[in-house]
Parts: structure tokens; C-alpha cells; sequence
């Protein structure tokens, strides 16, 4: 099992640009509403996202997205119809009690390929689990998915308290974020970049819809978060998961 391992014990990251904290904006499911209000506010701040994406099956979206990617955004992989648990609503073939492991990671393998038709880029992507779903026919997927090199780092779900400050024993294959939900204020979303901040730490955040469709943060306080971190640019390193992912994994060799 790959770790990133820092020698000796833990050691504070020293962050691009005297940073206190590296901030990660993460969306999942490619809904039109995050190329509607998030990609638009975000393009405005200067910022970059990265965007999990499930098939695309609008013409009109994959242009929206070719373009996000030509704007500095990251497309990743979140599988190419999104299984997940049955106790989550989801039925027959479709469960992931129900898939094989080897259906899994032709799901990933097929989905790598539409977003190189997207964005052009050949290099293995991020991912996230649907649903922060890990058990595949019983049995846990990370390692299968951690040795098929389809893959470079992937996302898992977590709360508020889900900072990442141990960095000696991050497991690149199960990143924590903190699952974004419509109770959420601007206030939150700033404590958590601030407690990220006051602990030199990174803070991954998993949203979804942004102003409507599902799990859907209202659109002001979305737009409150960015405003707050394009302003305070020399406290937070607001990057791609690929970015900040990458930068670790170089800062552990």
C-alpha cells in the first residue's frame, strides 16, 4: 500500500507562495448547474476547480465542459454511471453489491476516455467514489483501483472536521473532503478554509448542485467562499485536487 511518507515524523507543509493552507474546491456529478453559477464565479475569482464527472450525454454540457477545461479547471473521474450502495437507493445492476471489480474499472477506463475527448489530456486522472461508496461486491476497491493505474489520487467524503494535517500517513487513494450540504452557510464554508488555515493543513470540499439540482448549496453563499478566498490569496493556495495531490507527492520524494 502506497502512503505519501514524509522522513522523520510529521513536519508542517510549506505551502506555494507562503500559504497558511491549500484549499480544494471539488464538485461532484457534472450537473449543469455547477457550469452555470460555480464555473462562471470561480473563472471571475481567478480560481480553478475540479469537477468530477459522471457520461456525458448532452452535447450542450460536453461543449461547457471542453471549455471549463480550456479555462484551467480539472475534469476528473467519478465512474461512468455512478453505482453506489443499495441503502442509498440504488437498484439492481446498478448497485454496487451487484458489480464486479472488473466492471468497476471498465466503468473508470471508459470514462478516462470521454474526458480525454473533452480536455485532450493522457495523463491518469483524479477520482472520486460515488457516493463515497468503496465496497465492490463486498469488497473494498481502493487497493485494486490503487494497482490498475488508472488512477493517480482519489477522493473520499468526511464533515466539517475533515482537514487533512497528518501528511505522513495520507493515503493518496483515500483523500477526505468534507461533504458540502444545503444547510451549509458562507459562514461554514469560510470556517472550514480558516480552521484549514489555523492548522496548515489542506481542506477539500465536495460540493454539488450549486443553486439547484441535488444536495444543492444556495448560490450567494457559494459565491461568498470564493469571493472570501480570491481575497485572501496569500493565506490560501486555492488549487486543483491534481495540483495539491501532485505537490505532496513531489514534497515526499
Amino acid at each position: 500500500m502506497f502512503f505519501i511518507r514524509f522522513t522523520g515524523h510529521a513536519q508542517p507543509i510549506e505551502w506555494p507562495n507562503g500559504a497558511k493552507a491549500a484549499i480544494i474546491l471539488t464538485y461532484d456529478d457534472g450537473m449543469y448547474s455547477q457550469v452555470e453559477q460555480a464555473i462562471p464565479v470561480l473563472n471571475a475569482s481567478g480560481l480553478h476547480g475540479t469537477f468530477f464527472l459522471n457520461s456525458i450525454t448532452e452535447t450542450r454540457l460536453a461543449d461547457q465542459w471542453r471549455q471549463a477545461a480550456k479555462q484551467g479547471h480539472e475534469l476528473a473521474n467519478h465512474t461512468l454511471f455512478h453505482p453506489c450502495l443499495a441503502a442509498k437507493g440504488w437498484k439492481g445492476e446498478w448497485a454496487l453489491e451487484n458489480y464486479t471489480m472488473s466492471r468497476m474499472l471498465r466503468e473508470i477506463q471508459s470514462m478516462n476516455s470521454q474526458l480525454y475527448l473533452l480536455d485532450g489530456r493522457t495523463e491518469s486522472r483524479t477520482f472520486a467514489f460515488p457516493c463515497v461508496d468503496v465496497m465492490v461486491g463486498g469488497v473494498s476497491c481502493v487497493d485494486t483501483l490503487r494497482k490498475s493505474g488508472l488512477v493517480s489520487f482519489a477522493r473520499m467524503g468526511g464533515d466539517a472536521n475533515a482537514i487533512v494535517t497528518n501528511f505522513s500517513t495520507l493515503d493518496p487513494m483515500q483523500v477526505p473532503a468534507w461533504g458540502v450540504q444545503p444547510s451549509n452557510t458562507a459562514a461554514d464554508l469560510i470556517g472550514f478554509a480558516e480552521k484549514a488555515a489555523q492548522q496548515g493543513g489542506m481542506g477539500v470540499y465536495m460540493f454539488h448542485g450549486i443553486g439547484n439540482q441535488w444536495i444543492a448549496v444556495p448560490t450567494a453563499e457559494h459565491k461568498k467562499l470564493v469571493d472570501y478566498l480570491s481575497k485572501n490569496k496569500q493565506k490560501f493556495w486555492v488549487t486543483t485536487f491534481r495540483e495539491a495531490m501532485t505537490y505532496l507527492n513531489q514534497r515526499s520524494k
